[in-house]
């Protein structure tokens, strides 16, 4: 399970943190399943929501789904995309939503869909 995964990155940053994304890891060797959850107000320049198909595109779950969630404070259009808006409480962090966002999870978890 993935929430607001890090999928882009600059190979040239000096912090592993800044370098390393989802991507890196062998991705094609996930047999498990696999859910994938991001923030259609996400600004941050390293979780793209656009880009979270990609991820179970190189996955071979057993069971796939990937989960856009919308709505919640602070989710303004006119939100610039930054490295600022990677915090907890943002739609990043699905602030206000955590307990959708976790309910939805644990029916994944449990063999549903989110």
């Amino acid at each position: 399970m993935l929430t607001s995964a890090l999928m882009s990155g600059a190979r040239s940053a000096r912090k592993p943190w800044v370098t390393q994304t989802v991507f890196d890891v062998s991705l094609e060797k996930i047999r498990v399943p696999v859910l994938v959850v991001g923030h259609a107000a996400d600004t941050c320049v390293r979780s793209l929501a656009t880009l979270m198909r990609d991820i179970t595109a190189r996955t071979n779950g057993v069971r796939e789904q990937v989960v856009m969630v919308t709505g919640g404070p602070g989710t303004s259009a006119d939100t610039a995309a930054s490295l600022d808006a990677c915090e907890g409480r943002s739609p990043h962090g699905f602030t206000g939503q955590e307990a959708e966002v976790a309910a939805g999870i644990v029916r994944f978890i449990r063999g549903g869909t989110y």
